[in-house]
């Protein structure tokens, strides 16, 4: 799961909607001409830069299953508090595709 650019937003009809990564988010290299997501941001500390593949813009977080140990992982960038913000509420609430399955009994892990 990937809410990499969970934080930025445009409106449609005047309604906020979040940003969304794309295809090419999922390659492991840089695409000419391409971007990583909707809105085509840069990146905040390196003026010019895309938004890079398998990153998060501040304000949004990664969660992903590991194959190798079983478990879910998350990953935020390390200066975004508001990345920590959303993942605490979101494991305190239990919610999430990792928490649907696990209720199924599709995953044997436990949370991270």
């Amino acid at each position: 799961m990937c809410d990499a650019v969970q934080n930025e937003s445009y409106e449609i009809d005047g309604i906020a909607v979040s940003n969304f990564v794309l295809p090419l988010y999922f390659t492991s290299g840089e695409e000419l001409g391409g971007r990583n997501d909707f809105l085509g941001t840069r990146a905040s500390k390196k003026p010019g830069k895309s938004f890079r593949s398998f990153s998060a813009n501040p304000g949004g977080y990664i969660s992903f299953f590991d194959p190798k140990t079983g478990k879910d992982r998350d990953w935020s960038p390390p200066e975004s508090r508001k990345s920590q913000q959303r993942l605490n509420a979101k494991k305190k609430l239990g919610i999430g595709r990792g928490h649907r399955r696990r209720q199924r009994g599709v995953l044997t892990g436990p949370t991270v």
